[in-house]
């Protein structure tokens, strides 16, 4: 962690400074856009190790971010996700984004250019 950062993992049995941590993803909330309009607007990056999808960890990081947007003066989250990551959709639906628009082309991904999805969800 570092000046600006909060590092979350959930208590268990021995946690704590001395005990060790293995990472198995990261998040974070960014600024979607630098003009002062959109000031109230945050989108947010969320990876979870492959070996470790599935299993409940991306939905406690998007929860942890939902809940830390809001006092650092969110009024609304947004995000782009790829129209095959059907678990992330799945998970977004859960905690209550809904989609907004598609952009089309919008990655080249293995040499493939592919849409995104655009979802929203006002805190």
């Amino acid at each position: 962690t570092g000046p600006g950062r909060t590092f979350v993992r959930p208590p268990t049995e021995g946690s704590g400074p001395a005990a060790p941590v293995t990472v198995v993803g990261w998040g974070s909330l960014n600024v979607f856009n630098s003009r002062e309009a959109y000031r109230f607007v945050a989108d947010f990056s969320i990876y979870v190790e492959r070996a470790w999808r599935g299993r409940g960890v991306g939905r406690a990081m998007l929860e942890a971010l939902i809940e830390l947007a809001r006092p650092h003066g969110s009024h609304k989250l947004v995000l782009s996700a790829f129209p095959f990551n059907a678990g992330g959709g799945a998970l977004y639906e859960k905690l209550g984004f809904r989609t907004v628009g598609v952009y089309r082309e919008q990655g080249l991904l293995d040499g493939k250019w592919v849409d995104t999805i655009i979802m929203e969800k006002l805190l």
